[in-house]
């Protein structure tokens, strides 16, 4: 898993959703990988590259520090021939077995921290794992939730879908049995749940060619009628 990626998930939990900032600054910082023999990105890092680097880097400065001291104290021990006695041999020996003890001391620090630092990265590699997982069980829902969705939409669909067309009544005639029948339907009808509209159909014969119907044939200019009956819509 890539640093970047371990940044943010570990800044989603805590109490403000993120990490310190210079955590979102390690793609500007890089590492000189000698397998790749080039810089790269810390945030490009693996994980696991990430902490073997790190090991790397903290063994090479022990030892540097280490040579360091040999390199003073064999310089010391040069210039001390030149001008001193036995007395100075003795400090000079003395300094050496004090050296010794400090890195044993510095080898148990170091060794100590090791066990705390896998132990840390264990817990945390743990907790990546859990939310991970979280993720994954939250995405499977959303997921199911979505199909449930779909499929709801669908039935919903299927179930308002008006088959054919929308008027109630075609081909009513103009005249008295067709002007009753309107007429018994306007005086029968549920007005508080649905309305009634009427429109013209099929054009009178002696108007075609006259642009009497561009927008609908007008009831006074039609032989026939269409009854529409609309669901009144709630406020």
């Amino acid at each position: 898993m890539k640093i970047h990626r371990v940044v943010q998930m570990l800044g989603a939990t805590t109490s403000t959703g993120k990490l310190a900032d210079d955590m979102y600054d390690l793609n500007y910082k890089t590492y000189y990988s000698e397998a790749e023999g080039r810089d790269i990105p810390i945030s490009h890092m693996d994980f696991q590259h990430l902490v073997r680097a790190f090991v790397k880097l903290n063994e090479e400065d022990i030892k540097n520090r280490h040579d360091n001291h040999v390199k003073t104290l064999y310089a010391d021990t040069r210039k001390a021939n030149d001008i001193v006695s036995k007395e100075a041999y003795q400090v000079m020996w003395d300094n050496c077995e004090k050296l010794k003890k400090d890195l044993k001391k510095t080898d148990d620090i170091v060794e100590n921290n090791d066990r705390i630092y896998k132990k840390n990265l264990q817990e945390q590699e743990d907790k990546i794992l859990e939310l991970t997982t979280q993720i994954e069980n939250l995405q499977e829902r959303c997921n199911n939730k979505d199909n449930i969705m779909e499929s709801l939409r669908d039935r919903l669909y299927d179930a308002s879908s008006l088959q054919g067309c929308y008027y109630t009544f075609t081909e009513v005639p103009q005249d008295s049995e067709g002007n009753a029948f309107i007429k018994n339907c306007k005086k029968y009808l549920n007005r508080d749940s649905y309305k009634i509209r009427v429109r013209g159909q099929h054009l009178k014969p002696e108007l075609y060619g006259k642009g009497r119907a561009y927008h609908g044939a007008n009831m006074e200019d039609s032989t026939h009628m269409r009854v529409y009956i609309d669901t009144k819509k709630g406020d």
